[in-house]
Parts: C-alpha cells; structure tokens; sequence
C-alpha cells in the first residue's frame, strides 16, 4: 500500500528539524525567517523538514492553548545544535514560517521530535491515538492557514520508536526511561506493540489527510527492526545513513577511545582526512553496501525511500568547506540518485545553524541541481 498516493516527486531536502525556532541562525527579528528561506531558495532547495512541534501547537485534553512554550532543547552535536531552554510563541512563529515558505513556493516535509517543555507536554503523547490527535489538530490548523498544499509528507514520530524522540511509547511499550537504548532483541508483545502503532496512526491521518503521504523516518542499523513487522500502511521510508554509525569506521577513527571532548575533537579530523585519502573508496562502498539493502527493502514493501539524514559529520567548525569530505559526500548523493532515489538532502548538516556549510552556496546550489534533474533508475 506504500504507494496509493504515489510518490512525492524530486525534493531537494534542508533539514532544519527542530532548530527552527531555537537559534539566533534563524533569527528572532522581524524578517529573520524570511531572509533565512530566501537563502534556501538560493541554494537550490525546494523543500524543508522540519519539526512543527505537533504536542505544543495541539491544545491539551482538558485544558486551554497557550502559545508561549517553554522548550528545553538538549545538546545535539550531530546537528550542531547546542542546548537550553527557549520560549517561543509556537504558532504565532510556526504560521509566520508557513506563510513564507508559501510565498517562495518551497514544500514541507513534518516530523515530529517531541521535544521536552516546561510544562512537559510529549508526556501525554504515548497512544497511537495520542499521535493522531495532535497531528489532526495540526494538520488543521495548516489548512485553517491557507497552506495544507505546502505539506507533502508527514513522519509521525522521528525514528519511532528509537529513543529519544519516542518518549512517550518507549515507556508505555518498553518499561523504561526514553532516555536509554531500547533492547536488541523484541518481545512478541513488544513487536506486536510498535506494529500498531505503524498501522492505525498512518492509517487514521490519511482517512483526514488523504492528499498528504505519511510513513517513518529510521536510522539504518534500527531499520532492521521494520523487517519482522507490517509496514502495509506507510507510503515512505526515511533513512538515516552515517557513516559515522559504522563500527569499523568508528573503530578505525578511534571515535570509542576514552579521548576527552576537546582533544578527541582534534584528533577526529585528521584522521578522518587521512582516511578518506588513503581508502575513501572502501568506507563509500561500505556506506553504499548499507544503501542498497534498505532500497532493495523499501522497493518490496512498496515503500517510496527517502534520505533525510546523513552522511559524515565534519568535526568542530572547519572553517571552509573541507576537500576530501565534500568529495564524499557529492560521491554519496551520485550514488543516491542513481540508486532512484528522489526525495533526499544533500546532506543533513546543510542548514543555517552550521554556518560553514550554509555559507557554500554554490556547491550545495550544484549538488540539488543533481537531485533534481539527475537520472533514477
């Protein structure tokens, strides 16, 4: 059933995620997030994911919407986002963004993080049914706006049902913290539990929503998982595929040794560089290796394969755009789109809050000319 609606079309995807109402990057003055989408535009994107914070923008059972949230953003290095607690207007700032992504004609692809707030509303989001309230009441609030047509998809729940993102399920499914890493191997009754939830909330929101696909975003090791449960109502598959998740990568680098935070740091992109110089081709196979089997999986459930994350982080603030990484990445996304695959990002670091990236416009404005018009298979 993955593809009813058929699929989303050629995307050049800038993740934003949940930075988008956090960080001086997208800027708290007027024209702030504008500027920030012109930018986006500029660079040859045409479609932006982001997390709309379904749990703050939907008004509490029992109780009344408050606007101002208090969002309480852990450290996110991966991204290159730093923590703290922030209080954002969540729809007055959401509806200004969807407003401007309208005018500049860029699509949106929503996931949900569930960030903690102060007042600790992903507490309450843990039933399948708890998904499809806040998405529904969401959803139309987009429409109320003027703008359901700048959504083209919809990831419930960010790498469900993987800690962090799955506070609430991870505690009601699995018995304990959303903090800790879920058990590698699932009970029938845990499997049974996550595979209901894969069902009935894609299920409920098309029956509202049918014009909008909905399906699951997964890091490519816990995909795995996917494999021994129905994914008969998911119209997509988003992976994320790091090479820095490699175990012989990380091996290799020493990214397990007991290295203190600053000093691991420096010695990270060295021997990174010198990697990829002396055997670049080995980690690109091995990370194409990786690719093809979640494609290959993707095509038998009938499930349109998305790139939303990845592919190598850049340790620190390189300062200017590093050779031998960027000569990665254009190899990866090559890869990708030969592959067939046509809804992806060039690379999930590409947004303003990694400013040494998002100041190379022309290289990031070539490689989405790449996914938008090279070939699929």
């Amino acid at each position: 059933m993955g593809q009813r609606q058929g699929e989303t079309g050629r995307l050049a995807i800038t993740c934003w995620d949940y930075a988008w109402p956090l960080g001086p990057a997208y800027g708290a003055v007027p024209g702030a997030v504008e500027a920030r989408l012109d930018d986006v535009v500029a660079r040859g994107f045409n479609a932006v994911r982001l997390d709309p914070y379904p749990h703050l923008l939907a008004t509490p059972a029992n109780s009344v919407h408050l606007d101002h949230c208090e969002i309480l953003a852990e450290p996110d290095r991966r991204r290159g986002l730093p923590g703290g607690a922030v209080t954002v207007p969540i729809r007055k700032a959401f509806r200004r963004l969807l407003d401007a992504a309208a005018e500049r004609d860029l699509k949106l692809w929503l996931s949900g993080f569930f960030l903690p707030d102060s007042r600790a509303r992903r507490s309450f989001v843990r039933r399948p049914g708890d998904f499809v309230d806040v998405w529904v009441e969401t959803l139309d609030l987009i429409r109320q706006w003027g703008h359901l047509d700048t959504v083209v998809a919809v990831d419930f729940c960010h790498h469900f049902p993987f800690p962090p993102w799955s506070h609430g399920p991870v505690r009601r499914l699995f018995g304990q913290s959303g903090q800790r890493p879920l058990p590698e191997r699932w009970s029938r009754d845990q499997e049974a539990g996550v595979e209901r939830y894969l069902l009935e909330v894609p299920r409920a929101l098309r029956a509202h929503f049918p014009e909008i696909r909905f399906g699951l975003s997964a890091a490519v090791a816990d995909s795995e998982h996917l494999r021994q449960l129905d994914t008969s109502e998911l119209d997509f598959l988003d992976l994320g595929l790091w090479l820095d998740d490699d175990p012989r990568f990380r091996l290799a680098t020493g990214a397990d040794l007991p290295v203190p935070g600053v000093l691991g740091r420096r010695l990270a992109g060295p021997l990174r560089g010198a990697l990829l110089d002396v055997s670049g081709d080995h980690w690109r196979g091995r990370l194409q290796e990786q690719l093809n089997r979640r494609l290959a999986f993707a095509r038998v459930r009938r499930l349109q394969p998305v790139l939303g994350e990845g592919w190598l982080t850049s340790p620190g603030d390189p300062g200017r755009l590093p050779r031998r990484w960027a000569g990665f990445t254009e190899t990866v996304v090559a890869q990708a789109v030969a592959g067939g695959v046509g809804a992806l990002t060039p690379t999930s670091l590409a947004a303003p809050h990694n400013d040494w990236l998002w100041r190379e416009a022309d290289w990031l404005a070539h490689l989405n000319h790449l996914i938008l018009t090279g070939p699929g298979r």
